[in-house]
């Protein structure tokens, strides 16, 4: 089985609620597109993610320590069987710090959804920083 364009559709609006909650720093937002039962990681070392708590935690935290002013997510592969979607993509947040220049984070995430049968819900995030040191074309840093 794979995904019908209206599911397809549907899981691309998800992900677009979850870009739309970072730009309005929306906890109420994330709440309702997050399964109870979300884990994930983010790209800093501490950034763990084991419950909806531990979720909601991480989020308040990014939007007390910066504003963003965009999140976009591009080149998006969406595999699924109509329970279960599997996105990859790669992920820009253009973001603020106490009122300097925009930065932008250039990364990528990986989300799995849920169908709860009335909508989607994001059960697992991953976001990810390319590591600096490895150069296109090498497996590994210095190969």
């Amino acid at each position: 089985m794979t995904l019908t364009k209206a599911q397809e559709e549907e899981i691309i609006a998800t992900i677009e609620q979850y870009a739309t909650a970072y730009r309005k720093k929306d906890i109420r937002a994330f709440s309702t597109i997050f399964s109870p039962e979300i884990s994930g990681f983010g790209s800093g070392a501490d950034e763990v993610i084991h419950n909806h708590a531990d979720l909601i935690r991480q989020i308040r935290r990014d939007v007390s320590q910066a504003d963003v002013h965009a999140v976009a997510f591009s080149d998006r592969q969406i595999i699924g069987d109509g329970r279960i979607a599997w996105v990859t993509s790669k992920s820009t947040m253009t973001f603020s710090v106490g009122g300097s220049a925009k930065q932008t984070l250039s990364g990528r995430s990986t989300m799995v959804l849920k169908n709860t049968g009335s909508r989607w819900v994001i059960a697992q995030l991953h976001f990810s920083l390319p590591f600096g040191g490895q150069s296109t074309g090498q497996s590994f840093p210095g190969a």
